[in-house]
């Protein structure tokens, strides 16, 4: 696989990511969440500008999102408009889009080739990592 290819496959998880939690954030009323939410879609906006640095030919706005995370947000919104508690719907579900990003940049770093892309996504591996946890957590503390 080229880093061409695994860096536009981050980006489009990211992407997803950044647009969903602004939508969540949109969407909630608790402070403490809009903030999370919030500082999480800005991290993804700031993973996305740092991947698009290492596109070959295209700029990370040409990338996009993905078809799953388009169906995901959409099927998010359905199950939030049904459930007595939509702030621990849109919780739970970006805790999914936490595991595919972190999923997406486990194989990305064993997959890659190039020293340099393998080492920019080492740096910003805890970030994704500390972006998860939290989510999880938070998701946990919803749980009871």
């Amino acid at each position: 696989m080229s880093h061409d290819h695994n860096v536009k496959d981050l980006i489009q998880i990211a992407n997803d990511g950044a647009s969903f939690y602004e939508r969540a954030t949109d969407k909630v009323q608790n402070p403490e969440l809009r903030r999370v939410f919030s500082d999480m879609g800005q991290h993804k906006r700031d993973l996305v500008a740092s991947l698009g640095t290492q596109l070959d030919d295209r700029s990370p706005s040409d990338v996009g999102g993905t078809v799953v995370g388009t169906f995901h947000r959409a099927y998010t919104e359905l199950l939030a408009a049904v459930s007595s508690n939509d702030e621990k719907v849109y919780v739970s579900q970006l805790e999914e889009t936490e595991d595919r990003l972190l999923a997406g940049f486990r194989e990305a770093i064993e997959d890659e080739k190039d020293p340099k892309i393998k080492t920019i996504l080492q740096d910003h591996l805890p970030r994704v990592i500390a972006s998860h946890n939290e989510m999880r957590l938070l998701k946990q503390k919803m749980a009871v």
